[in-house]
């Protein structure tokens, strides 16, 4: 780990770290993935500098099991990559991004694409920055994460997306009827499927039935059970233990596949009907509990 020493006349908050550090580390010579601890001395800022290791799950999980020393007002990191519009996902150039996490919560950020300076989210902007770096930059700082774990209807729309997959990938087709009797929340109700082909119901039928998942799921004692052994595969003991409620749960919806892909495997096999009912629930249900953002 490199240290690096600054006069230390700024306050101590993420705003203002934020500016320091993006002065300190200029884009415009290429800036390393890093993990950055923030130290306050007697007359200076002293930055501590390391690698952000490798990680093949997601860029942050590079900061699992990270502790910041107790010393630290504050952590940050460095990530490069492609930068995309917003709407139309169009490639519009290398982006090199410093996100900056304050002991009090306190969340700051600066962006380049280029090498020009973008303007960052404030309070008056168009939202604040969030995401598994921010949740991770808090962990590191024995923080809880930001925000809500994930809702119940979100975690049944994600993983009856994936059992609809699963199930045409099998059987090569799945119907309306079919993804009914697939829904974690039993839209069907206690009637039998017709022919072993499953039970119709109405796009408004599965909604209530996503909506009525609200409250049934609780991630303290999900995690609880994960802190146990019986939680993601992808995770190890240690980094299970190290994070939160809410930071497993955004893992394992992140986890999960989106309304989007499984109506794209349904189109690809001809059922067409089944996508577009797939995707006016996943719609609905979204404009009632708003959408999840993981980062």
């Amino acid at each position: 780990m490199a240290t690096r020493s600054h006069p230390l006349t700024h306050p101590l908050d993420a705003t203002s770290l934020v500016d320091v550090l993006a002065g300190l580390l200029d884009p415009a010579d290429g800036v390393e993935q890093l993990v950055i601890g923030i130290e306050p001395t007697r007359d200076h800022l002293d930055l501590h500098l390391a690698p952000l290791p490798d990680d093949d799950r997601a860029g942050a999980a590079g900061l699992f099991c990270m502790r910041a020393a107790a010393s630290w007002c504050a952590v940050g990191a460095t990530f490069s990559g492609r930068a995309r519009h917003m709407e139309s996902l169009d490639v519009v150039g290398s982006a090199e991004a410093l996100v900056v996490v304050d002991r009090c919560g306190g969340v700051a950020s600066a962006l380049h694409v280029d090498g020009e300076p973008v303007l960052r989210p404030t309070g008056d902007g168009p939202g604040p920055v969030v995401g598994l770096t921010i949740d991770a930059l808090h962990r590191m700082l024995g923080l809880p994460s930001p925000g809500t774990a994930p809702s119940a209807p979100l975690m049944a729309l994600a993983v009856w997306s994936q059992l609809i997959i699963l199930h045409t990938l099998e059987r090569g087709s799945t119907s309306w009827a079919e993804a009914v009797q697939l829904h974690p929340g039993e839209p069907g109700g206690r009637r039998r499927p017709h022919h072993g082909h499953g039970v119709d119901a109405s796009v408004e039928t599965v909604v209530e039935a996503t909506l009525r998942t609200e409250g049934g799921l609780s991630w303290d004692r999900v995690h609880r059970r994960a802190c146990a052994g019986h939680g993601a595969a992808d995770l190890t003991p240690e980094e299970v233990a190290w994070m939160d409620p809410v930071l497993y749960g955004r893992w394992v919806l992140g986890g999960l596949p989106e309304p989007q892909l499984a109506a794209e495997m349904l189109v690809a096999h001809g059922e067409h009907r089944t996508a577009e009912s797939l995707l006016a629930v996943a719609d609905a249900v979204v404009e009632q509990v708003g959408p999840m953002n993981l980062g």
